[in-house]
């Protein structure tokens, strides 16, 4: 099946890569000696690339342009009418974008040309678990469970992340298995705490927990709030469709979560009531109101919910049914 000469990938990080490296192996196919250039949206200066892309190589017969980061260009408009323009035989071009807003001149552009568009978002529920699940095992890697679902919770729904962790630890492949501290001291090097722990000791209700987290932070006690609302916004969803005797599954779906993060969230969410969590709720939205209104410096709000959402909370408060 040929290529065609312009390509727009648009979505998730790693299924776009995905798709480029699919893509580079057919125009390799067609052409070996291939030239690549690799650009990014954002640097691009549009006249050069205008003439660029219709100049011929000194070095090979066919060239292929992989422009980077198109949601980033600022002049969308004389981007999209330099695509437009016909191009010579054997030069190609590949946009990769995160999600474009239906506006967006290059998207428009090139959603009136025929089968060049491919979207990719981010698989949601089941199938980004699947979809992260087949990483694991595309890795090569005899990884035991506790490191899976490690490299599962730390990477989230970040599918390019979990990918780049993985080939760290290639460099511990053998024989042996690689144990949980090992892979944590390789993967995620983050030069800052994650403030997720945080929030799930708050969620549990445990306050020396959670206040133990919350010293090795250095975010933005506002931002923290913010985060807390989102946070307890998930717990009075999954709480409400617990009394509705949902099952796990249709409850990750509808909401849109995995099922690793949708378990955990459950474990919160049955040690309070759905009234307790709402209340808990409110308490954050009134403080982040008065944050913004500048009624309440931003650590004091932070230490009132903090307080508010871990005082209700207990052993187990198990759904009905």
């Amino acid at each position: 099946m040929s290529e065609p000469q312009l390509r727009l990938i648009t979505g998730d990080p790693y299924l776009c890569d995905h798709a480029l490296a699919l893509r580079e192996a057919a125009l390799v196919a067609i052409d070996p000696g291939i030239e690549r250039h690799g650009l990014f949206a954002d640097e691009l200066d549009i006249p050069s690339l205008d003439i660029e892309l219709r100049s011929c190589s000194l070095f090979a017969l066919g060239r292929h342009f992989v422009i980077r980061k198109i949601e980033k260009n600022r002049s969308a408009k004389a981007l999209a009418a330099v695509l437009d323009k016909s191009i010579p035989e054997g030069t190609y071009v590949t946009l990769l974008a995160g999600p474009l807003k239906a506006t967006n001149a290059v998207l428009k552009m090139a959603k009136a040309k025929d089968n060049i568009v491919i979207a990719l978002p981010t698989p949601k529920g089941t199938a980004l678990q699947r979809t992260a699940r087949g990483i694991l095992e595309e890795s090569g890697l005899a990884l035991p469970n506790t490191v899976a679902r490690t490299m599962l919770t730390e990477c989230g729904d970040d599918l390019l992340s979990l990918h780049n962790e993985l080939g760290k630890l290639r460099s511990l492949a053998g024989h042996d298995p690689i144990p949980e501290d090992a892979a944590r001291e390789l993967c995620f090097n983050h030069t800052e705490a994650t403030v997720y722990p945080f929030y799930d000791r708050l969620g549990e209700g445990k306050l020396p927990a959670a206040l133990g987290e919350l010293n090795g932070l250095r975010e933005d006690s506002g931002r923290i709030v913010g985060g807390i609302i989102r946070h307890f916004t998930k717990l009075v969803m999954v709480r409400l469709l617990l009394d509705q005797r949902r099952p796990q599954s249709e409850i990750a779906s509808m909401i849109g979560m995995q099922d690793w993060l949708c378990r955990r969230l459950i474990g919160q969410a049955k040690r309070r009531s759905f009234k307790l969590l709402v209340a808990a709720l409110r308490t954050g939205v009134k403080l982040d109101q008065r944050i913004k209104q500048g009624r309440i410096a931003p650590d004091d709000a932070l230490m009132q919910l903090i307080l508010a959402a871990t005082e209700t909370a207990t052993e187990s408060v198990t759904a009905p049914g």
